[in-house]
């Protein structure tokens, strides 16, 4: 029997809400629309829940369908246009950054994706090529090209 109970997928949700924020944010790069993306996976993954094979990997099974919903968010053009105004209220998110969480808002989003999940959130690369549905080698090859871009970046 697959699927995991609904206690347990509030308590994955619960441990991992920062976690979540931080990666919709980097990908969308603005808190409603982070918030919306986190809130719409909360709901599929209450939907879908029967559907993970083992409770082991239900955070990157998580993770995944947040990835797909932001993405599907950016090529809606579903985003908002910040203000000037605005962009200061978007300093202030829901987690606490460190001081290299700015340089890593630069990359492009297809590095910035693996860095958040690499660094921050801890997955392996075999888990990150999962999730984004590319190859290891992909993974591996987008991580070094990303190290590569932040060491230019830190060095300006």
């Amino acid at each position: 029997m697959y699927g995991i109970t609904q206690d347990e997928l509030c308590d994955l949700i619960m441990q991992n809400k920062e976690s979540m924020y931080r990666l919709a944010y980097s990908i969308v790069k603005n808190d409603a629309d982070a918030q919306d993306a986190v809130g719409e996976t909360i709901v599929t993954a209450f939907e879908k829940r029967k559907q993970i094979r083992k409770s082991a990997s239900a955070k990157a099974w998580v993770m995944q369908i947040l990835v797909n919903k932001c993405r599907r968010m950016l090529a809606k053009s579903y985003r908002v246009v910040l203000s000037d105004e605005m962009e200061k209220y978007d300093a202030c998110a829901a987690f606490e950054q460190d001081e290299m969480w700015p340089v890593v808002m630069e990359l492009e989003q297809e590095f910035r994706e693996i860095v958040v999940l690499y660094y921050y959130e801890q997955f392996s690369v075999r888990e990150i090529s999962r999730m984004l549905d590319v190859p290891a080698g992909t993974v591996k090859s987008r991580l070094a090209r990303a190290r590569g871009k932040l060491a230019k970046l830190i060095q300006e």
